[in-house]
């Protein structure tokens, strides 16, 4: 039992013969999935690691899909430390900033970084319920005028209106 056991632990084993075949279907995979040869190689390394820390081997029976599910978990668990850790350095922005004097005690950066907030935000929200939102607060029309100008129903008008601004405050909290 404890041959067969060892048998087991060996196939996957980085050293072992047929752990060459898993690495690189492994390494092929995440690269795929990440882009990046250094992220996808660490990733394999630690799929390796939370295999062979298991405690028996000899109950998995399809150890390469045991160890590819671990590789889709931590590509996962990857992508939520990269999104959470994101940094976003805009150049262009503090340029801007930068070359522009304040005027009346405005803080022109703050004014830059929230229309460029404004514009992503925009841009996540669908094309027609943008251009109601646009109508509506920017141009000041009522529902009925910004029916009229789309070909819309006012009942239509209202729930873009609506949906437009779930949009926005999901997108400004993303």
């Amino acid at each position: 039992m404890d041959l067969e056991k060892q048998q087991q632990r060996d196939e996957l084993d980085p050293s072992g013969p047929d752990a060459q075949q898993y690495r690189s279907e492994l390494h092929r995979y995440l690269i795929r999935r990440l882009r990046s040869s250094e992220d996808a190689r660490d990733l394999a390394q630690e799929a390796y690691l939370r295999y062979l820390q298991l405690p028996d081997h000899g109950a998995i029976r399809k150890p390469a899909g045991y160890l590819f599910r671990i590789a889709v978990n931590l590509i996962y668990e990857w992508r939520l430390r990269r999104d959470r850790s994101a940094v976003t350095y805009n150049s262009e922005l503090a340029d801007k900033c930068s070359n522009v004097m304040p005027d009346n005690g405005v803080d022109v950066c703050e004014q830059l970084a929230s229309a460029e907030r404004l514009r992503n935000v925009l841009e996540q929200i669908p094309l027609t319920y943008r251009r109601v939102l646009i109508m509506s607060k920017c141009e000041g029309l009522t529902n009925a005028q910004i029916a009229a100008r789309l070909n819309l129903s006012p009942e239509s008008v209202m729930k873009y209106l609506a949906r437009a601004t779930a949009y926005a405050r999901r997108a400004q909290w993303d």
